[in-house]
């Protein structure tokens, strides 16, 4: 699994690669992925707040082919939503460091294109 498939996003963008920067920007330009809020929404008795601020990061992965933080942004987002069990803590780990990876790859592809 791809951390950035520019490719693929390429494609999804039908080849607007003018729109694929513009994606690209925004997605190191808008708020920062936020472990603590993340926790604190986790917090709540009810995690809809929390499942909506991962769906927020995922969905962006999944528009520019981030693959591993969309894969690890919908584990943690089933969880969330109760429609799976699974160890938060960990699930937060990883979409974390796929989230940090994936703001790298995309730095290093805006240099390029």
């Amino acid at each position: 699994m791809e951390t950035l498939d520019i490719s693929s996003a390429l494609e999804m963008l039908g080849g607007e690669k003018d729109l694929l920067i513009e994606l690209l920007q925004a997605f190191v330009s808008c708020e920062r992925l936020d472990g603590a809020k993340l926790e604190r929404l986790e917090a709540q008795p009810d995690r809809t707040e929390a499942a909506k601020y991962v769906h927020f990061y995922k969905g962006a992965a999944r528009q520019l082919a981030a693959q591993k933080l969309a894969a690890s942004g919908q584990a943690l987002e089933d969880v969330l939503r109760g429609k799976k069990t699974g160890d938060i803590a960990a699930l937060n780990k990883a979409f974390l460091s796929d989230y940090e990876e994936a703001v790298e790859a995309v730095e290093a592809s805006l240099a390029v294109l």
